[in-house]
């Protein structure tokens, strides 16, 4: 942990010397209300490193709904929810960028030759996705499930220079 700790402090030493060669892209699934855990967890530093200067991508994932969830609900209110509550914990629209995954064709596009990279038994030990299984409170999930974190890496690849945190 003690490496971890002293990579976070070099990061962020880096960002308060130069904060826009850096990039952030994050987001959140719309499947309900956020809560204080959310704030504190995520949402102010995300305002804090837009503040700094940092490039900001904040996605609101609402295709990845679909990979655990039989119905998706009210997800057009969820997202309608989830923009606001960025909007008025600080995310400028002006300084940072707030999209729906579905507003962009090409992250389900890039999915396909990210999945093949990957073999089922990898998707199948990944913990992210046992996690999401063992939480959905389902007899059985979809195939999409299994796609959850390979969708991750396709927004995270179709975005230059965002494998890393840095971008020069």
């Amino acid at each position: 942990m003690s490496a971890a700790r002293a990579r976070s402090a070099v990061l962020e030493q880096l960002i308060l010397e130069d904060p826009g060669q850096f990039r952030v892209l994050t987001g959140d699934r719309p499947t309900g209300r956020l809560h204080l855990g959310h704030y504190f967890g995520t949402l102010q530093n995300r305002v804090r490193l837009q503040n700094l200067g940092v490039e900001m991508f904040v996605i609101i994932a609402d295709y990845q709904v679909l990979t655990d969830r039989d119905v998706a609900g009210n997800l057009t209110g969820h997202v309608e929810e989830l923009v606001l509550d960025h909007l008025a914990i600080g995310i400028d629209p002006a300084r940072s960028t707030l999209f729906t995954h579905s507003a962009v064709p090409a992250l389900n596009q890039l999915l396909l030759p990210f999945l093949s990279l990957v073999s089922v038994a990898e998707l199948r030990r990944n913990p992210t996705v046992k996690d999401e299984i063992a939480h959905s409170q389902q007899a059985a999930v979809s195939g999409l499930m299994f796609t959850y974190r390979s969708s991750s890496v396709s927004r995270s690849g179709s975005w230059t220079h965002s494998w890393s945190l840095r971008t020069s």
